[in-house]
């Protein structure tokens, strides 16, 4: 079991053993937010203001919360909120649909987490066919590379049991809409697309997950239609998709060893559609020049796919253990 996972799974223990009940959130000012202090007192955590951060720390896990920021950090892994730490009279707080469907989905996975064992994975490599993706400065293709990742995570989850279907198995363009109702025909249980980024900047740099953003929310960084604020067949999925996107996130910034740029939230056509907890997962840059070199390697092709199945194993086994 991935460290990650294995801290999760020695607090949701920890839990289970106390006896810790359904967690119902209290009333706050303004309506829509819980104070940071309430939040600490649920994790029995020590709470501490560190520079520009409010630090929430028990025996098992971390958490960091910039004022005033969307910036989250959960063991040392960044999740982005969907809006802003902010203070209200003496307390620091955040939006509910934060506490509800992204931080306590991923420190206490059981009391979100399916009453079955997930079957069958769906991986979508990025474009394909007529459809290249990005192309670097030395010519190379996001849709070949992103591919080739998808084959290698295959093998991996493969090896350990797990179903796996892919959306495209060779230079083809299945279009947005056929990713997306081909994950539902098939049954999928989880949905992963892979892609490389792109950049103005050659400076960019890093890996980063994206999930569908909450309805009433605006995506991330507005990759979503302007004020396309609607809620979408994924949203049922919201708690799950935490999970599942910070299982793959922290697997893929430990193997990647590239810069963690979050668990981000967007409104991408087969995230929102897609009806079974789905990630977006981009593998680093291909306008940044050492990236462009990393994603043109065997070796760290291969460190991103074992992130990801990584990630998808470690989800399997925290199911697995709230099952029992």
């Amino acid at each position: 079991m991935h460290s990650f996972t294995r801290k999760l799974f020695l607090y949701h223990t920890a839990l289970f053993a106390g006896g810790f009940g359904a967690i119902t959130v209290e009333a706050r000012t303004p309506t829509g937010t819980v104070s940071l202090a309430y939040i600490a007192r649920l994790y029995s955590m020590k709470t501490k203001l560190f520079g520009k951060k409010v630090l929430m720390e028990n025996k098992y896990n971390k958490v960091e919360i910039e004022t005033n920021s969307r910036r989250a950090y959960i063991n040392g892994v960044m999740v982005w909120l969907h809006a802003p730490c902010r203070k209200h009279g003496n307390e620091w707080t955040i939006r509910e649909v934060d506490f509800k469907g992204s931080m306590d989905p991923i420190l206490r996975t059981y009391a979100y987490a399916p009453k079955r064992m997930p079957r069958l994975v769906v991986l979508d490599p990025g474009h394909g066919g007529r459809d290249t993706g990005s192309i670097s400065p030395k010519g190379y293709k996001e849709k070949e590379i992103v591919l080739n990742i998808s084959y290698k995570v295959k093998k991996l989850l493969e090896a350990k049991g797990i179903r796996v279907k892919m959306t495209r198995t060779g230079d083809t363009y299945p279009n947005l809409d056929v990713r997306s109702t081909y994950a539902y025909k098939v049954g999928a249980d989880l949905f992963v697309s892979i892609h490389a980024n792109a950049a103005g900047a050659s400076s960019a740099s890093g890996v980063e997950t994206f999930i569908t953003a909450s309805s009433g929310y605006d995506s991330t960084n507005m990759y979503g239609q302007d004020q396309d604020t609607f809620a979408f067949k994924n949203n049922t999925y919201d708690a799950m998709n935490s999970v599942l996107g910070f299982s793959i996130h922290s697997n893929l910034v430990k193997m990647s060893k590239r810069d963690d740029r979050g668990l981000r939230r967007a409104r991408y056509s087969v995230l929102k559609h897609t009806r079974c907890p789905s990630v977006l997962v981009e593998c680093g840059f291909l306008t940044n020049p050492h990236e462009e070199s990393l994603l043109n390697s065997p070796s760290y092709r291969e460190l991103v796919a074992r992130g990801i199945a990584n990630g998808v194993l470690g989800y399997f086994t925290l199911i697995k253990r709230s099952l029992r």
